[in-house]
């Protein structure tokens, strides 16, 4: 009285909830659906067990393999950042190198001005010390006019340290 045991899973779900593990069949050799059943009740109990069983094995390799993928993908996407950011950073060494021979070229090379240009610079430059001769002679003279006052007044000479600091001023001016 033996009945053939075919396992088929009566309905495919993606996601069942976990099922805790089968425990041994009563009258059984090895508990998982041995030869050795006592009725086809019992045969038919054990299929519907291992059916679950099987369902729930199901469920945990989709879940395994979907979080097998995730990982593999984050792994990818880094792989791939990875790759783009030695590349960035090769370019990135090669423009610095590109940037530093131009550079270096063009120190070597001697300037070349125009008279013109030679002659506007020099005009320049005189018109700066110019103006630059006239401030300090205006400072000069203001620093003369506050001494003069400073001295005609009663407070300015009972006061050293108002006239060092004007004689500080003037040697500062003058050099």
């Amino acid at each position: 009285n033996t009945f053939p045991l075919i396992l088929i899973a009566t309905t495919h779900r993606r996601f069942l909830p976990p099922t805790p593990l089968l425990k041994a069949a009563p009258n059984t050799m090895d508990g998982f659906g041995g030869r050795d059943l006592d009725t086809i009740d019992d045969q038919e109990e054990r299929i519907s067990e291992i059916n679950k069983r099987l369902a729930y094995l199901q469920w945990r390799r989709s879940t395994v393999e979907n979080s097998i993928r995730k990982i593999v993908d984050v792994n990818k996407r880094q792989a791939e950042h990875d790759t783009l950011m030695q590349i960035s950073e090769a370019r990135g060494l090669a423009k610095q190198k590109w940037t530093q021979e131009i550079v270096a070229d063009e120190l070597c090379k001697p300037l070349e001005l125009s008279k013109k240009f030679v002659q506007d610079f020099h005009e320049q430059e005189k018109r700066e010390q110019e103006t630059e001769r006239k401030t300090v002679e205006n400072h000069l003279k203001s620093l003369n006019k506050l001494k003069e006052r400073v001295l005609s007044s009663p407070q300015g000479q009972s006061n050293p340290e108002i006239m060092a600091r004007i004689s500080n001023l003037e040697r500062h001016l003058a050099a």
